[in-house]
Parts: C-alpha cells; structure tokens; sequence
C-alpha cells in the first residue's frame, strides 16, 4: 500500500473513532428528545426520542463505509466506475496506473465523506445538550462542493486516461 493511501485510511480511521468517541461521550448528556434533522438553514428541524440507532447510527455508516471503501482500495475494479469495464482489455501496466487512479479518486472521496460524518456527529450532539447552536451550511456546502468537484475530476480523469490506454494497445 502506498503511503499516501496509508495516510488517508489511518486519517478516515482516526475520525471514524472519533465520531464513535462523541457519540459515547454525548450518550449521558443527551436530553430524551435529540435532533436528528437539519434543514438547508442548519437549524433543527427533525426530533426523535435518544436510542441507540439515532445516536450511534452516523457513527456506524461512517466505519461502514470506511470498510468498503477498504475493500474497494484492494478492489479496485468494483469500483463503479464505468471505464472499469476496459480495464480487462488494459495490459498490467496501465492497468496498475488505471487502479492507483481509482483508489485515489476514492481515498479523496473517503476522506471528505470522514470530515462530513465527524463534523455532523459533533454538531448533532452538540445541537441537543445546547439549543441555541446548529450546523453550519457553509461549512457543509464547502466539504460537499470539495467531493464533487474531486468526484468530477478524478472520474474524468480515470476515463480519459483508460480510454487513451484502451486506443494506444489497440493500435500496437
């Protein structure tokens, strides 16, 4: 593994833990009801009653994602990406540079949805022990805004780069 994709995954495992950390510390200072939806304006708009599947349940799709995002890093071609589809037609060479493409389009992707998931965690606990303080939508809209221009770019360049591999075999 490459250091910069060890860097990432230890990074994404270090605020996946996090966000479990919050939630553990949050669960005894929680009121019954807690928020669990924020509209556009980052306000409060969605209450429940405190269980364990409200409180704990970000914290659990973001190692969820975490391990498949691990298991696409070692399996790449499950990506869903449609240009996988050419990577059997690709030698072992442009085939490897195809892959490290694709785990760095989803390391980056990883790493973003990690802050995002971390960030509403802390701030949905945080929302519910003090009333008065909300998500902020700048912030959400910049880490969304960041994953899909990193999503645009990176998927454009998996296919421009596998297509022009697929061309070049094809014309040895």
């Amino acid at each position: 593994m490459k250091l910069k994709f060890k860097i990432t995954f230890a990074v994404a495992t270090i605020l996946a833990v996090a966000s479990w950390v919050i939630a553990i510390y949050y669960w005894d200072k929680l009121p019954a009801v807690i928020p669990v939806h924020f509209g556009i304006s980052g306000a409060a708009d969605g209450w429940a009653d405190k269980s364990i599947f409200q409180v704990f349940l970000l914290p659990f799709l973001q190692a969820m994602i975490l391990a498949l995002m691990i298991f696409v890093y070692y399996k790449p071609q499950y990506s869903n990406i449609p240009s996988t589809m050419w990577l059997v037609a690709l030698d072992e060479k442009n085939k490897a540079h195809a892959f490290d493409l694709i785990r760095t389009l989803n390391a980056g992707v990883l790493l973003l949805v990690s802050v995002m998931f971390t960030y509403i965690t802390y701030n949905m606990n945080q929302s519910a022990v003090d009333k008065n303080l909300s998500l902020s939508t700048p912030a959400l809209l910049i880490i969304i805004g960041m994953m899909f221009i990193w999503i645009i770019y990176w998927s454009l360049k998996v296919y421009r780069d596998i297509k022009n591999a697929v061309a070049s075999q094809a014309k040895r």
